[in-house]
């Protein structure tokens, strides 16, 4: 059985914050963070602002993005878009949004002792934070953009999370050997990248921290310096991959 955390029943910002799919750090070659907790002007997200992504809507469930703005003593300030749902399973729904909230929580809370401002990224023009429901899977993706006094440039963060829209259950680790995955995945990333940055080579790898499942495949984000993007989203197609999940992982996510 894949490793899977029970769903939840009830959600505070309190709680272990995930990150969807941590097969080990990330396909790294600079790794920038914001962690910790902070206050939240608009914890029960309630201004629904734009209709995200549903490849089952009869499955219940919908999927928007909400509003959230808040600040810490420092002068740290944000004001983003959070990935959500709405209808389904009401203890999947508390499940999924709450997992998204301690993403929030984790992005957006960690003083800067400078002020720091976050507000919604993109990467390229397709790719901004959102929640895809899949026909088993919710799946959401957090992409900030953080500007801090007197730094040379403002840095990107992806943070993603998968949840079984059936039970809740969040899926952490997907591959039956993940040590014996990571030669095939790199090669999977650097051929399947359709902008280029990763077939040069030049970067290490120790597993993939950000993904989601898409109708065509595995989707990855491959952390990279910040001269080619921060981020580099790769879709591995799932005929490439299947072989390398867990059965119960891979029923899941392919079907």
């Amino acid at each position: 059985m894949s490793r899977t955390r029970p769903r939840c029943a009830a959600v505070t910002t309190t709680r272990r914050p995930t990150s969807a799919g941590r097969f080990g750090a990330a396909l790294i070659l600079a790794v920038g963070a914001l962690s910790s907790c902070g206050r939240d002007t608009n914890p029960a997200g309630t201004s629904i602002a734009t209709v995200g992504e549903s490849r089952t809507p009869s499955a219940g469930f919908t999927a928007v993005t909400v509003p959230r703005a808040g600040q810490l003593a420092d002068g740290t300030s944000w004001t983003i878009m959070v990935p959500q749902v709405r209808g389904g399973d009401l203890q999947v729904r508390a499940a999924y949004n709450g997992e998204v909230d301690a993403i929030v929580a984790k992005l957006t809370s960690q003083p800067s002792g400078n002020g720091r401002t976050i507000g919604d990224g993109s990467l390229g023009t397709a790719e901004r934070s959102r929640t895809v429901v899949g026909e088993r899977t919710l799946a959401g993706v957090m992409i900030v953009l953080s500007s801090v006094k007197q730094a040379a440039y403002p840095s990107t963060n992806v943070e993603t999370v998968v949840l079984d829209s059936l039970t809740g259950e969040v899926i952490d680790e997907p591959f039956i050997d993940p040590e014996a995955a990571k030669p095939v995945l790199v090669g999977l990333a650097a051929a399947n990248d359709p902008s280029g940055r990763l077939r040069d080579g030049g970067f290490s790898y120790s597993g993939f921290a950000s993904w989601i499942p898409l109708p065509e495949g595995l989707h990855v984000y491959v952390d990279v310096p910040h001269v080619l993007g921060d981020y580099v989203p790769v879709t591995i197609p799932w005929d490439k991959v299947t072989g390398l999940l867990k059965p119960d992982v891979r029923q899941v996510l392919v079907g």
